[in-house]
């Protein structure tokens, strides 16, 4: 009797993933790959990417490859080098050389070219002192600030995921997009869903995705949607008085804390993300 090799197939394997930055062909609520079609218009400070393919083990490391390709960017990298400048304005203010103001971070009179340490210079292990009170400042975070440390800069306030593909998400791209959305949030980039098939919210709900920051009124049935809800949202936005949120002058941890692939409790994360939810973008 003949013998015969037997291979087993995993069936998402041979689907080959692809990303893409999409933009709105004007006058239409239609979306298309900004790469193929020039007319596409991608809407100001939104970033929409489609994924064409289910999402597990195998391809996640991908999908953030091409997510920080896309934005232009990396969120953790981002977020550590903005704890990096909060601790050494926290320092220079403590010295007298800087002052908050909730007009902003001012140099004290003649000593404002002192303020400007450079991003090699090396952490001291001293522990800043716990302020009388909170000050109301504001920081521009695409602006000079005054001290060199090399921020990378943020050109979006939303993104859109199109997951109109996406039939199946194993618990590993469960967790990874759960920790990917919360990146974002960190950094002040509101992180949106769309074209979703019926079963995901159910599957989601069952994976423990939901919590106070990600949260079920992120998903829109299709991409124009979600774009006509951030066009209203920061129209009212711009409306409103320019508001000067409290942050603490006080920074627990002295070193920038990455996520890790697996499920953290939110206390843990409490700290560091505070301190950055109340800083003003």
């Amino acid at each position: 009797m003949p013998k015969y090799d037997v291979y087993f197939h995993h069936p998402f394997v041979s689907v080959s993933p692809s990303w893409g930055g999409f933009g709105n062909i004007p006058g239409t609520d239609i979306y298309k790959k900004v790469k193929d079609y020039k007319n596409a218009v991608e809407p100001e400070g939104v970033k929409i990417l489609k994924f064409s393919s289910p999402i597990f083990y195998a391809n996640i490391d991908g999908l953030k490859s091409s997510l920080k390709s896309t934005v232009g960017f990396d969120a953790v990298r981002v977020y550590n080098k903005r704890l990096k400048a909060l601790r050494k304005i926290q320092k220079l203010i403590k010295k007298g050389k800087l002052k908050a103001t909730k007009n902003g971070i001012i140099s004290e009179p003649g000593i404002s070219n002192e303020a400007f340490e450079t991003d090699e210079e090396p952490e001291d292990n001293e522990d800043l002192q716990v302020p009388t009170k909170e000050v109301e400042i504001q920081v521009d975070w695409n602006s000079e600030l005054p001290v060199k440390v090399n921020i990378p800069k943020v050109p979006i306030h939303s993104l859109i995921l199109d997951f109109g593909a996406v039939t199946f998400l194993d618990i590993v791209a469960v967790r990874s997009i759960r920790t990917i959305i919360r990146e974002f949030e960190r950094i002040d980039v509101r992180v949106y869903f769309a074209s979703y098939q019926d079963n995901l919210i159910s599957q989601l709900e069952r994976s423990a995705f939901f919590d106070d920051i990600v949260r079920k009124d992120m998903f829109f049935l299709t991409v124009h949607d979600a774009v006509l809800y951030i066009r209203n949202q920061m129209a009212y936005s711009d409306n409103q008085d320019p508001i000067f949120e409290k942050i603490s002058l006080m920074q627990e941890s002295k070193e920038p804390i990455e996520f890790t692939e697996t499920i953290r409790p939110a206390d843990e994360l409490d700290v560091q993300e505070e301190a950055m939810r109340r800083l003003a973008s």
